[in-house]
């Protein structure tokens, strides 16, 4: 009965509704930076003043958009939900280290490995997300900066270089996640892609509980006191176990 018990994914609560909004606004974003930026990169000196100005637009209004996103999800590392602080992003943990260095193990050896199970953002690529915050801030100061100068200097700026070095970063960067999460949606199976859509993960009772406890440990001792969501109450499984909230495992 346990065996069986223990072969069932239950969907437990992970992500919160203003992370997720945000994460597809951010995604949205850069879809249209990255397209009108590539088309500007390839095609400026062979488009029409006009074509180039609408393109523009589509690449400053974008911009803009991405940037009151990318805001907002900084501040959310700060006053959010315990998975979507800047916490859950470091390995700061016994844990959180463990996972880092299981991870590490699992791609050294092309997933042959298994996947270790986490709540929230992986420890190994939480330093990753970081550095895309910064490197976006830079890439948003920067499209700001030519913005304000004059078309002809801005083309021969050395800020154009650096905006167009931030551009093929963040590219690298989108490539590599959009990888990695299909890798571990098809080894881990613990639906990352619709956990992005719903809010929750799917986990065996066992690697929950372990999950729980490993969290525990941690907020109770990070979390800031008498902060409303320092603990874990937001996260609470929210399924009960039906029918609905199951799926079987299978091998």
């Amino acid at each position: 009965m346990n065996s069986t018990t223990d072969n069932r994914y239950i969907l437990h609560p992970v992500w919160d509704p203003l992370l997720r909004a945000l994460h597809w606004w951010m995604a949205l974003a850069m879809m249209a930076q990255f397209t009108s930026g590539a088309t500007l990169l390839a095609l400026g000196n062979d488009m029409s003043d006009a074509l180039m100005g609408k393109i523009d637009i589509i690449h400053y209004v974008g911009g803009y958009a991405f940037a009151a996103a990318l805001v907002v999800r900084i501040l959310w590392l700060f006053v959010g939900p315990p998975t979507a602080r800047w916490r859950d992003l470091l390995p700061l943990t016994s844990a959180q280290r463990r996972i880092w260095r299981e991870t590490l193990s699992c791609y050294l050896s092309g997933f042959r490995r298994p996947i270790s199970p986490y709540r929230g953002h992986n420890a190994f690529a939480g330093p990753a997300y970081l550095a895309f915050f910064l490197i976006a801030v830079v890439q948003i100061a920067l499209g700001i900066s030519l913005s304000l100068m004059p078309d002809s200097e801005a083309m021969n700026s050395p800020l154009m270089v650096m905006h167009e070095w931030g551009f093929f970063l963040l590219l690298a960067f989108v490539i590599v996640h959009v990888a990695l999460v299909i890798a571990h949606e098809v080894a881990g199976r613990h639906g990352l892609i619709s956990a992005m859509i719903h809010g929750h993960k799917g986990f065996t009772e066992s690697e929950y509980q372990a999950l729980h406890a490993d969290w525990d440990a941690a907020f109770s001792v990070q979390a800031d006191p008498g902060g409303p969501s320092g603990g874990t109450e937001g996260l609470d499984d929210m399924t009960s176990n039906n029918g609905d909230d199951t799926k079987s495992r299978h091998e």
